[in-house]
């Protein structure tokens, strides 16, 4: 272990040592490539952006070069690979029965505009799509607004607060005013205090302070994760990957919660499809998938299916995880 300017760093070989990550895939300078039939790891030097099992994810901290050897912020071998790696291992998973939907944007309040409609329209249709799916496999679901109505960001966290055994989930579609090209989906979890989201560089004196989502934020990157790979895996839109924020829905919501932007509004073609029934259809499929491979998590510590296994209906060879059963890491 390495200490660079007060933060403590573990080199990626040692890291995949431990997961089985044995081999070496030849990869363009400054970027590592490792896998296992089980797992798969890609990083890149100076470089926040990683590849964790087929699915992009923003590290907390950028990949450094120690002495030619990559390293990895202790943050983020903690916060992030060994979640990834080893969902079922997380302390602190409570079985749910109740799914907090959240549609973004309401009222005065419209969202992202497209040719079509405003995102609070799509969003409250998705969100009752969802809501649909989940009462007919037995969740009770509570929704933050179910009418064209404005709803303050602390109310809807309030809402799921309020509700015992409980997951949050908030719907929402991406726009930019810079890249009218840009598509995809992400989705957001509570950054873990001690680092700085995705969208920011450098530390601040607010990520130091300690947010009601953060006594969830395992258990909400576990949920990310495993609505994202069920997203990639059966609609295939492009990765924007598994990202940290301190939105205010996730930062006040004292239970896993995420945030998830299924799309961009100000794409032409990816707008098109958000206004088609059938695609949102397909989204909440998707969504619907996750939420229950997370509660498959939460109850019986089966880890959610990977993007690669939706897509091939065929379960990654499972002699990684029982040749680690034993660890002393466990």
């Amino acid at each position: 272990m390495q200490r660079v300017e007060g933060r403590d760093y573990v080199p990626v070989t040692d890291v995949a040592r431990f997961y089985g990550l044995t081999e070496l895939i030849p990869q363009p300078e400054k970027t590592l490539l490792l896998r296992s039939p089980q797992r798969e790891l890609t990083v890149i030097q100076d470089s926040r952006e990683a590849s964790i099992n087929g699915i992009k994810h923003w590290l907390c901290f950028p990949v450094i070069n120690v002495n030619g050897t990559l390293h990895v912020s202790r943050m983020d071998l903690g916060k992030t690979l060994e979640p990834a790696f080893r969902p079922e291992k997380i302390e602190g998973f409570a079985p749910f029965s109740i799914v907090v939907l959240d549609p973004g944007h309401g009222g005065h309040d419209r969202g992202a505009l497209s040719p079509y409609a405003s995102e609070k329209d799509f969003t409250l249709d998705l969100a009752r799509r969802v809501r649909d799916r989940l009462r007919q496999r037995g969740f009770t679901v509570v929704m933050t607004r179910n009418s064209d109505a404005f709803i303050e960001l602390a109310t809807r966290a309030r809402i799921a607060n309020r509700q015992r055994n409980s997951i949050f989930v908030s719907l929402h579609f991406n726009s930019t005013d810079t890249n009218p090209n840009a598509n995809g989906a992400e989705i957001f979890c509570t950054t873990p205090r001690g680092a700085p989201s995705t969208d920011y560089g450098n530390l601040r004196g607010r990520d130091m302070i300690g947010e009601k989502g953060n006594e969830s934020d395992m258990e909400s990157f576990a949920l990310a994760c495993a609505i994202q790979h069920a997203i990639v895996g059966k609609n295939a839109p492009l990765d924007r990957g598994v990202k940290r924020a301190r939105f205010a829905v996730l930062r006040l919501t004292e239970k896993p919660a995420v945030l998830i932007e299924g799309g961009f509004l100000s794409n032409a073609a990816e707008a098109r499809q958000i206004a088609n029934p059938a695609w949102r259809d397909k989204l909440a499929d998707a969504i619907v998938e996750g939420i229950q491979a997370y509660r498959r998590l939460a109850e019986q510590r089966l880890a959610p299916k990977m993007a690669a296994e939706y897509r091939t209906g065929v379960p990654k060879s499972p002699n990684i995880l029982q040749k680690f059963e034993g660890s002393k890491a466990d």
